[in-house]
């Protein structure tokens, strides 16, 4: 029997009570600062890469190299394969609050992480082992394909020419999932291991999926031997709208948060004379991730430092294609370098 006197649970009403950083840190087996980069609490791994940003309405959102992001309900229902409503049901319960609201009492939201999820579909995957085995199936390229690239400048040889493939399946584990309509896989070769990084653009839960570790630099294979200008960005998408408007290399790690080895850094310093550190402008964020950093990099590397300015309102250089057009971009990005 309903109890009228109850509320049913909702994240509004949770609110009132809670704070998103405790929602997040009661879930959590070590202290959460945010904006600091954290070992995931929502699946095994080596290297960090888990962190909380304040959003623009000033929510606490968080984000993970793999799985993705979203607001604190979202990472429990994540942390523990629940739906919306268990999820809000579950902080209620684990918070001493469930006889102060309705809501929905099963093993799910009292037990703990679950550890061997099997997803029935794209939507409902939760990867949470140690190493994500990821497979795909490619499929032929369709003239939607090459309508979203070209809206970037990028072409079909440069497609494949930086292993960039439409796919039609992809596989977790040896689980199928059907891929988005505009799904596309990164492939990536080193030290003699092929890994993929799953790129769904307007998935907004699985934009990507990803099995190159940190240490994974995308489009290096394409370098040159030696040259006169590198330019390090953020995304493989980014790399191929620099090469394609002007030419230069370019070379992205997996995210803008990761320092490189230093053994690295300087094996480019001698292939290299100058070298740039292009990541995004976060212009409409509180913080502007991007900026700071590529600030941190451009201080532990000493290298030159290049940005889209605030009154383009473009966050990175293949928006900035989209918006304006290659000559543009390209005209901005050289007035940057030549200086030099």
């Amino acid at each position: 029997m309903i109890n009228l006197n109850k509320t049913l649970v909702t994240k509004r009403l949770l609110l009132k009570y809670l704070t998103y950083l405790e929602i997040y840190q009661k879930y959590t087996n070590e202290e959460i600062i945010p904006g600091k980069i954290m070992l995931s609490p929502l699946r095994k791994e080596s290297n960090s890469s888990f962190n909380l940003f304040k959003g623009e309405d000033g929510e606490l959102y968080f984000k993970d190299f793999v799985l993705g992001g979203g607001d604190c309900i979202k990472f429990v229902q994540m942390k523990f394969n629940l739906n919306y409503f268990e999820a809000l049901s579950k902080i209620a319960i684990d918070f001493n609050m469930e006889n102060d609201f309705i809501v929905k009492k099963n093993e799910s939201t009292t037990s703990s992480i679950v550890s061997n999820i099997t997803p029935v579909n794209r939507n409902e995957f939760l990867h949470k082992s140690g190493t994500l085995d990821l497979k795909k199936t490619k499929r032929e390229w369709k003239s939607y394909d090459l309508l979203f690239w070209d809206s970037y400048g990028i072409s079909l040889d440069t497609l494949n020419k930086f292993n960039v493939e439409p796919i039609q399946y992809f596989f977790i584990n040896d689980r199928c999932i059907k891929a988005d309509k505009y799904s596309y896989c990164f492939k990536e070769l080193k030290d003699d291991k092929e890994t993929y990084k799953i790129y769904q653009p307007y998935n907004q839960t699985y934009k990507w999926i990803n099995s190159h570790n940190n240490s994974v630099w995308q489009g290096w294979s394409n370098l040159p031997e030696k040259g006169d200008i590198l330019i390090i960005t953020k995304s493989l998408k980014d790399v191929m709208s620099i090469y394609e408007a002007t030419g230069l290399p370019s070379v992205s790690m997996q995210c803008e948060n990761v320092l490189p080895k230093k053994q690295v850094f300087n094996e480019l310093k001698h292939r290299f004379e100058d070298i740039y550190i292009f990541y995004d402008n976060d212009f409409d964020k509180e913080e502007n991730w991007g900026k700071i950093f590529a600030q941190k990099f451009k201080e532990s590397f000493e290298v030159y430092q290049i940005e889209i300015n605030d009154k383009y309102e473009c966050k990175d250089f293949s928006d900035f294609i989209k918006k304006y057009g290659i000559q543009e971009a390209k005209k901005m990005i050289n007035s940057q370098i030549i200086p030099f």
